[in-house]
């Protein structure tokens, strides 16, 4: 997949989808669906345009979100950082300039409450009126819903801030994860039996409610049972930056430096700071437990 920023980008023809796409959730990936299928039945390449708020905590990075839109079969990522001057393009010019003269679209596929151009001008009527004029056709979808929610950012960013990490995956079609290099720390896990690989996420990048979890490690394309912190780690830090630190269940290899992935599948416990290292290794042995049933 090439991912480049849309105004370096030039293509004879094109299916497009339009959107934030945060969080990639179901919604989302029956628009990328869609693309893929036109893609393939009229031989124009599939193109999803992602429009970047810079103020928002992010559910996924850019890399896992390239990741994500690869494993779909997509072609094209064209970002589009929301700036005072994109916000402020008129409705037509954003037709005409991006969707027709750049892309050559044939298909523009979005969601039915898309908006665009200057104060939100534009809609999904917009486009079609616009499509008759230069030669596209306009795919819009409805909200989905699940168990009586639409399935939205907004909401799934509450799922995982609250750590209810199974309606968040329900509605996202896979776990919420975190990507990351692990880290040198201060190994004290590896002296009461429990070493963990320890990331340092994205400054941006949403994470779930502080406490311990059950997650899903993969490295090097095999996957493994883990036992995850998020948090202080009061018990060993006096300080208040944020750790995910992962026990990999039955792994001892040396991954320092390593890219892994870590899957978030469900809530164990909130944080707790404990008074000695003999304590915490009771208590992580209970949580271990646990999370091997």
């Amino acid at each position: 997949m090439i991912t480049a920023d849309y105004r370096e980008l030039q293509l004879n023809s094109s299916v497009i989808a339009l959107g934030k796409f945060q969080g990639l959730h179901l919604g989302h990936l029956l628009l990328i669906d869609e693309v893929k299928r036109l893609s393939e039945e009229n031989d124009i390449p599939g193109v999803v345009f992602t429009i970047n708020m810079s103020e928002e905590k992010v559910i996924n990075t850019d890399d896992e979100r390239i990741s994500i839109l690869e494993n779909c079969g997509i072609a094209y990522k064209a970002d589009c950082d929301f700036t005072k001057e994109f916000a402020a393009i008129h409705p037509e010019e954003f037709i005409r300039d991006i969707l027709v003269d750049r892309f050559h679209a044939a298909y523009v596929v979005v969601g039915e409450d898309f908006c665009f151009g200057a104060g939100r001008a534009g809609n999904v009527n917009t486009l079609k009126e616009y499509g008759t004029r230069y030669g596209y056709d306009v795919i819009a979808f409805p909200k989905l819903k699940l168990d009586g929610h639409i399935i939205s950012t907004t909401y799934i960013r509450e799922l995982i801030g609250n750590g209810r990490m199974e309606e968040a995956a329900a509605m996202m079609g896979r776990p919420y994860a975190i990507m990351g290099t692990v880290q040198s720390g201060k190994r004290l896990g590896r002296t009461i039996g429990f070493p963990t690989a320890n990331i340092i996420p994205y400054e941006r990048k949403l994470l779930p409610k502080k406490g311990v979890y059950k997650t899903r490690v993969y490295i090097d394309g095999i996957s493994y049972t883990g036992m995850t912190n998020v948090g202080e780690n009061p018990t060993v830090n006096n300080g208040n930056e944020i750790f995910v630190e992962t026990h990999i269940i039955d792994f001892d290899g040396n991954i320092y430096g390593d890219t892994i992935t870590v899957e978030f599948l469900s809530y164990v416990r909130e944080q707790l700071r404990f008074n000695s290292l003999d304590e915490l290794k009771e208590q992580l042995k209970k949580d271990k437990t646990i999370i091997c049933r």
